[in-house]
């Protein structure tokens, strides 16, 4: 057999599915990344919160400061959560 799908089961649900070798069937796979989405959104709000909170405690009250900071910390959750989402998946394989 050179290269073809061959039926195999899942590593993760044991189901007969037609994949090659070690890789997990679509509902393990949805399974996988739902869970590492919710972790991510977890991480992220936590890390956000932080760097929040510090933003606050250090930055001068002047308003454009204050508005770069807000957006820097926007910016923060968003790369923080494609990030973790990204390792998670690969993690909770």
């Amino acid at each position: 057999m050179s290269g073809g799908l061959v039926e195999h089961e899942c590593p993760r649900c044991h189901r007969p599915v037609e994949l090659p070798l070690g890789e997990f069937c679509a509902a393990c796979r949805q399974t996988t990344a739902r869970r590492a989405t919710r972790y991510a959104r977890l991480i992220a709000m936590v890390s956000t919160a932080a760097l929040g909170v510090y933003v606050l405690l250090r930055v001068p009250p002047d308003p454009t400061a204050r508005t770069v900071s807000g957006v820097a910390v926007a910016a923060w959750y968003l790369l923080t959560y494609l990030i973790a989402r990204r390792v998670l998946r690969e993690f909770l394989r």
